[in-house]
């Protein structure tokens, strides 16, 4: 696994260095996630259980994208994102049971390898792209707030032992479309954890998550076409 992020990062850092070449476009791209950690515990759905709900948080990251001609293209970048879960418990406080909201959070970074295809509609672009998502887990904690009272949080662990939450890497396979206009593009995304998070026996974590996202991408804007000049 850790091979496989070295080679997305070197990857990463070697397309960078392309942006010099002018049909090399770069940029930056942030939207809403809605994501969910599917939780099994031998057998039995947590997420049935505690009534979860979907994590909304925001994503921010540097893109990159490759044109193969005029119709397909490669598109890489790294984000920042958080992933997780929302639901209502209670917890004793000063021996008393109290209501309490929620949201396990892990924080990732994503370094997505899309390939995909544009159909010109004469000013703008439909695109379809798909791909492998590597994702690399560096924080985790459970928020919560007992009977409206200040935010607290209990911290997790991220590593390969018994005594971690979670693993460390994630792949995952996303999905995603949308419309490109000038410099601007605007898409919806599916992305669907594969790994299992979970370091416990009997015990699974997957991520999926959907979302919204809008990208400025740098270059020599060709008016005629809506699109970059090569």
């Amino acid at each position: 696994m850790k091979k496989i992020l070295l080679i997305a990062v070197v990857l990463f850092a070697t397309l960078s260095l392309n942006t010099l070449n002018a049909q090399v476009k770069w940029g930056f791209k942030m939207g809403a996630d809605f994501s969910n950690l599917k939780i099994d515990i031998g057998g039995i759905d947590a997420n049935d259980a505690l009534k979860t709900k979907r994590m909304i948080t925001p994503r921010l990251g540097f893109i990159i994208e490759v044109p193969v001609n005029d119709e397909l293209f490669f598109q890489t970048g790294v984000f920042g994102a958080m992933k997780g879960i929302k639901f209502d418990s209670e917890r004793v406080v000063d021996g008393e049971s109290v209501s309490s909201k929620e949201y396990e959070v892990i924080l990732c970074m994503d370094f997505p390898i899309n390939f995909g295809y544009k159909y010109d509609m004469d000013g703008a672009k439909l695109f379809a792209m798909a791909g492998p998502v590597i994702s690399y887990n560096i924080y985790s904690t459970l928020l919560y707030q007992t009977d409206g009272k200040d935010w607290n949080n209990e911290h997790e662990t991220i590593g390969t032992t018994v005594e971690d939450t979670y693993k460390p890497l994630n792949l995952g396979i996303n999905l995603e479309g949308g419309i490109e206009v000038s410099r601007f593009q605007f898409t919806v995304f599916y992305t669907h954890g594969l790994s299992n998070l979970s370091n416990f026996d009997g015990g699974t974590i997957k991520t999926n998550v959907f979302g919204l996202t809008a990208a400025v991408k740098f270059g020599q804007i060709d008016s005629r076409r809506g699109g970059y000049r090569r």
